[in-house]
């Protein structure tokens, strides 16, 4: 009997101290962001080791919407040529850059072990702020506000997608919906209409010899001297409305579709 409650206190001692292991985490303190970037030695002023410093304290500046940032690169390399690079990738392969930068230029200067560059940075003036936009998770999603902002009347719709989407996905989605527009079809029920009187059948038309049926039907006209009966509908026009991409690539995480060019 003590052998059995030894080994009952044996195996919860064990479990409990399993437990007590999967439950215990360790933590480290995560500097801030903008922090990790700042140059102790110079006020206001960014700093960067290596190029992917580089771009990360431009995309900083950008998030901050900054008209003016100094960074100081240090670096064994062409600082100039570097700079040069890392704002053209900003301004297009970044979803921030690509969105709300208007254009992007620099100065340079030489430093002792360092180059000091001198970021001017000018912003659209009808550019959204990014952190209001409505997250999307799918070309659906665009599709029903497309459809709201159709019907309020607004000029131009932007959204942002939880991940990129597909440009052809993007656009599939706004032309099903400019298509459903051209058919009438609003998403709205048609409203009820009583059935139409039953009216008395026309009176038989008399027979029409073979060849005057052929010459009719060269002419244009039915075989009973008539017009033809009016073609099909014909197919809607393009879709009108502008879509932007940010980036401007096979896949962007933001969209801006201008209803009303």
């Amino acid at each position: 009997m003590k052998k059995g409650i030894l080994a009952l206190g044996l195996a919860l001692s064990l479990c409990l101290a399993g437990c007590s292991a999967l439950l215990e985490r360790s933590y480290s303190v995560v500097e801030p962001y903008a922090d990790r970037y700042w140059d102790a030695s110079a006020e206001d002023t960014l700093r960067a080791e290596n190029y992917q410093d580089l771009v990360n304290s431009l995309l900083l500046l950008v998030e901050q919407r900054s008209e003016e940032g100094v960074i100081r690169y240090y670096t064994d390399g062409s600082a100039y040529d570097m700079a040069r690079q890392a704002a053209d990738e900003v301004r297009r392969d970044t979803m921030l850059g690509s969105y709300l930068l208007e254009d992007v230029s620099f100065d340079y200067k030489a430093g002792e072990g360092y180059g000091i560059l001198t970021y001017q940075l000018s912003y659209r003036q009808d550019a959204e702020d990014v952190d209001t936009l409505m997250v999307l998770s799918d070309s659906q999603s665009l599709v029903d506000l497309l459809r709201l902002a159709v019907r309020e009347g607004h000029e131009k719709l932007t959204a942002r997608f939880a991940y990129d989407m597909p440009r052809e996905d993007v656009e599939a989605a706004a032309a099903s919906l400019w298509q459903e527009i051209c058919a009438g079809e609003d998403g709205e029920a048609p409203p009820e209409t009583a059935p139409p009187e039953e009216e008395p059948a026309p009176p038989e038309e008399a027979a029409v010899p073979e060849g005057e049926a052929q010459e009719a039907a060269e002419e244009g006209q039915s075989p009973g001297g008539g017009e033809e009966a009016p073609a099909e509908s014909e197919p809607p026009p393009p879709c009108p409305w502008e879509i932007r991409f940010y980036p401007d690539q096979e896949a962007a995480e933001l969209v801006e579709v201008w209803l009303q060019p």
